[in-house]
């Protein structure tokens, strides 16, 4: 039995098919948000996951900023790109069908899976929307994120065997206490240094997680973004960031 683990796709619709390809079967699917924002063909990818109808899908800060209007929050050295594909790509691409599909994500899930306790959220329990669960953290700073409320001060961890997040674009298994806390990295916008895109699968009968990285046709996706009439300073930005697999 294998989960297929899926986070931050952000519009990249030939990243999404080079995974699911890559992954060839699985018998539960997470997605872990973001699915729109600085790719090409947000509208393809939205088409794409609610077609495979996975097991859970969340809702990221970028998907929230699309379905209410909102400011996404993301880092500064990429809040101007983010705003600016949102509304030139994200919103001129999906559907009203689409934008209302996007507004009934959840923000967390809890599961028990295969006699596992999971904890799914884009962000972090602590900040389900815009909490950054990055691998520099140390083990205190990480116990506090792992605590699912914002206002405490001390560290509370959540009790579960297992916590799985997106958002930093970067794939990551450390242990926290009892606490196996899993990023699978971005599908389709990884910024760890390698451009690839970036899965993970996790085996129910052995509880091991692998991540996966996969090749795809970048440059193809680069084509798509500058054929879109986009801003020439906005598009080179777009291309640095998908062919080095880093923000620049």
């Amino acid at each position: 039995m294998r989960m297929l683990i899926l986070s931050d796709i952000h519009g990249n619709a030939d990243a999404l098919r080079a995974v699911l390809e890559d992954a060839e079967r699985w018998d539960y699917l997470v997605v872990l948000g973001d699915l729109v924002d600085y790719g090409p063909e947000p509208h393809l990818v939205l088409d794409m996951i609610r077609e495979l109808k996975p097991e859970v899908t969340i809702m990221g800060n970028h998907d929230h900023a699309v379905a209410f209007n909102t400011d996404c929050r993301c880092a500064p050295d990429l809040h101007e790109l983010s705003e600016y594909t949102r509304r030139n790509i994200s919103m001129k691409l999906l559907s009203e069908d689409q934008i209302e599909w996007l507004k009934t994500l959840p923000i967390r899930t809890e599961k028990e899976i295969a006699g596992r306790r999971f904890y799914l959220v884009h962000g972090s329990p602590r900040n389900p929307l815009y909490g950054y669960l990055m691998p520099n953290l140390s083990v205190e700073e990480l116990k506090l994120q792992l605590t699912p409320s914002i206002t405490a001060v001390s560290p509370r961890p959540l009790n579960v065997d297992y916590v799985l997040v997106g958002h930093t674009h970067i794939p990551m298994e450390v242990e926290v206490g009892k606490i196996v806390v899993v990023n699978p990295g971005s599908c389709g916008q990884p910024r760890d240094g390698d451009p690839r895109a970036s899965y993970a699968v996790y085996d129910m009968e052995s509880g091991k997680f692998s991540i996966f990285r996969v090749k795809y046709d970048v440059e193809a996706v680069i084509r798509k973004i500058h054929s879109l009439g986009l801003e020439e300073r906005y598009a080179e930005w777009l291309t640095k960031i998908l062919s080095r697999g880093r923000v620049i």
